[in-house]
């Protein structure tokens, strides 16, 4: 299948994005769940210096002249969005689950370079709990080739299906560090000023309960952001790999522990809560 390309000359407007979104949940998916190749591209992006200094300042990154590993995804997450709202996209996307990502870069991006960024919904798969489906976002400045690229996993749940179990592959290995990382109840809001992610089930615990949770939870990306944040320091230089999967829903507001252990020059880590002891984070750094 050839896959359509759609051309922006700059990032979605927030909140038309997620008006686009509730209008989704009329979808109804056939039997037969095909995804169409959908890419979209917006040529010489340039960020906004006082919105990355906000988040910045959030999530505890030292304001430089590079990105932190984290705010690419920040950049490129409208543009997921922006393809399932596309006609084409057969999925409601209001239910739709954040499973993991994968971020590798090779250099990092220049606060004051124009950034070429790309977006493709590419792969799905059948899983005992539903349908996962992967977006790629690629960044590129000028002829360079890309030099960030981020996996984004989602899943959509079908009805009749087995429901996810939490796996800890972390488990085994002895994390004997702990870091202490508290989420107050008004993160999500404060975090979605300067991500514009402003999924319900993160701003209000009135509105979290529309969607089947006691209270808002933590937004996935501003606990992986932190824990990056509170991380890299274990690195001896910029990291380049963070690949992390979100287990249990992290309610607000909320305290957790951040295991971890380095090794040589990969730090491994799980985000465990400190009243329940469920595992809301894991993954590695390098």
């Amino acid at each position: 299948m050839t896959a359509q390309m759609l051309e922006l000359q700059a990032l979605p407007a927030a909140l038309p994005t997620f008006f686009n979104a509730a209008r989704t949940a009329r979808r109804s998916p056939a039997a037969k769940i095909e995804l169409p190749s959908l890419q979209v591209h917006v040529a010489a992006l340039k960020v906004d210096p006082a919105r990355l200094r906000a988040y910045n300042k959030l999530l505890g990154f030292s304001d430089g002249a590079t990105l932190p590993l984290t705010y690419p995804h920040v950049l490129g997450s409208s543009l997921h969005m922006h393809l399932m709202a596309q006609p084409q996209f057969p999925l409601p996307m209001l239910g739709l689950v954040h499973l993991r990502n994968e971020i590798e870069q090779t250099q990092p991006l220049g606060i004051d370079d124009r950034l070429d960024l790309q977006v493709a919904l590419t792969g799905s798969r059948e899983v005992a709990q539903g349908l996962e489906f992967d977006f790629v976002t690629e960044f590129a400045v000028g002829d360079s080739g890309t030099l960030w690229r981020g996996i984004s996993t989602y899943l959509y749940r079908i009805k009749g299906k087995k429901p996810a179990r939490s796996r800890t592959p972390m488990a085994e290995i002895p994390l004997s560090k702990y870091l202490a990382l508290n989420a107050p109840a008004d993160i999500g809001r404060r975090y979605a000023k300067v991500s514009r992610d402003y999924n319900p089930i993160h701003l209000y615990s009135l509105t979290a309960r529309l969607f089947g949770f006691k209270r808002a939870i933590a937004t996935g990306m501003w606990t992986a952001a932190r824990t990056l944040a509170l991380l890299e320091c274990e690195l001896q230089s910029a990291p380049q790999h963070y690949a992390f999967q979100f287990k249990q829903p992290f309610l607000l507001p909320g305290r957790a522990a951040l295991r971890y252990e380095t090794h040589g020059d990969k730090v491994e880590f799980t985000l465990v809560g400190a009243d329940a002891g469920k595992v809301h984070l894991a993954g590695t750094l390098r």
